[in-house]
């Protein structure tokens, strides 16, 4: 500690002696000693002269000429005051120089120290309480009515284009869905009998339908909505044809088989079979 303030004590003398700006020794509350144009807040200016290393006040040097002023630098910003490192070493004083009182040279400054850890961040505070839910806008978040269902489109394309028609009944099996185009629908039923049962309905007035196959013919010019159409194969075993369009444009083209009863459909797995394919355009 006495060579710090020592070494301290000799920059102040060299720093009086040259015609700068005027500093101060400045001293913290750890001890350790800055030269300063004015001490910082918690430090303290101290006399060189109480140390007791004042020599005697040499003669005083002619004043050299006072050079130009230089530019003013810009003011950097200020960044944040680390964490002070310890003070490093302090150089050998410089030997005496000649002539009484005269100040030595200023030994080498000794290596800075390594900064000092940063210490460890405070804990998070608690969060607050929640605030209380605002009241509901008008209107917001209510439901409005469910609005009416849509029309049925029309069934979707098969392998190949086509709508695929697959009837496998047993023997009591009541009214099923065969095909539906959202103008024509087909429905079929097996009986306890095992007998089958084909009606076509149509949501427009005056469709046309024709229907042939290796049993009796079917024919409607004037296929009204309000009456539905027995297709029933009249044989049971029969392979048909069945043509269907009505005044928007709508075709179906279909090609089925049927059979049921005493045929006994695949191998009498079922009672009454319809399968086959119908296009819609």
């Amino acid at each position: 500690m006495r060579t710090e303030v020592m070494a301290a004590v000799a920059v102040a003398m060299v720093g009086a002696a040259l015609p700068a700006r005027a500093v101060v020794l400045c001293q913290k509350k750890s001890g350790a000693l800055f030269l300063r144009e004015a001490c910082k807040r918690k430090e303290t200016q101290v006399d060189p002269a109480t140390f007791g290393t004042t020599g005697a006040t040499g003669a005083t040097g002619p004043t050299g000429p006072t050079g130009p002023a230089g530019a003013a630098g810009l003011s950097g910003a200020s960044g944040p005051t680390g964490a002070a490192g310890p003070t490093g070493a302090a150089g050998p004083t410089g030997p005496m120089g000649p002539g009484a009182g005269a100040t030595g040279p200023t030994g080498p400054a000794g290596e800075t120290g390594p900064t000092g850890a940063t210490g460890l961040s405070g804990a998070t505070g608690p969060t607050g309480p929640a605030g209380p839910t605002g009241p509901t806008g008008p209107g917001g978040g209510a439901t409005g009515p469910t609005g009416p269902a849509g029309p049925t489109g029309p069934p979707g394309s098969g392998g190949g284009g086509g709508t695929e028609l697959d009837f496998r009944a047993a023997a009591s099996t009541p009214s099923t869905m065969l095909f539906d185009s959202g103008k024509l629908r087909i429905t079929a039923s097996c009986d306890g009998t095992g007998a089958l049962s084909l009606i076509a309905t149509t949501t427009v007035d005056h469709a046309t339908v024709h229907s042939y196959g290796n049993g009796d013919n079917f024919m409607n010019d004037d296929f009204l909505i309000a009456e539905s159409m027995d297709i029933t194969p009249t044989s049971v075993e029969e392979s048909r044809n069945f043509v269907y369009t009505e005044p928007g444009g709508q075709v179906v083209t279909i090609e089925y088989q049927a059979a049921s009863g005493d045929t006994s459909p695949l191998g009498g797995t079922v009672a009454c079979l319809v399968s086959g394919i119908a296009f819609m355009l």
